[in-house]
């Protein structure tokens, strides 16, 4: 299985944006919830499995979802449901996962995420339709 690597850089109120690697090779920019969002709050760092996910919806259908510290592909009473990876662009589109971007810009005057779904097709490209391991570290 493939290994991952989030490396967070930057932290605001907002957003939390990182980096993403896959055996130490580039992958895309991510953006999570910020520190100030309590209703979706950062997921802690830590070592995950990532669980190949099929969703109902298009932005959630064929991606990843971290099952781990706090977290489960499942709903589990007490705990966050389904953390994924998916496409996205602006913070209220988080929904407490993690969005992926090739490159980070501004949108209606916000910080962005740049071509997300490119790089969505690039994280696919690395794990195909397999499970792969995350690990998350502070920058």
């Amino acid at each position: 299985m493939k290994r991952l690597t989030l490396t967070r850089r930057w932290y605001e109120a907002e957003r939390t944006i990182g980096e993403l690697h896959c055996e130490n090779e580039f992958v895309a920019f991510t953006m999570e919830p910020g520190s100030e969002d309590r209703e979706a709050p950062r997921v802690p760092l830590g070592f995950y499995h990532l669980v190949y996910h099929d969703g109902p919806s298009f932005r959630f259908k064929d991606t990843w979802a971290l099952a781990g510290r706090d977290v489960s592909p499942e709903y589990v009473d007490g705990k966050r449901y389904a953390v994924l990876f998916h496409a996205g662009n602006k913070d209220e589109e988080t929904l407490g996962c993690i969005m992926l971007g090739m490159s980070i810009g501004r949108f209606g005057g916000e910080t962005a995420m740049v071509a997300s779904r490119a790089a969505m097709d690039r994280l696919r490209g690395f794990l195909g339709e397999n499970d792969g391991y995350l690990t998350i570290k502070g920058g």
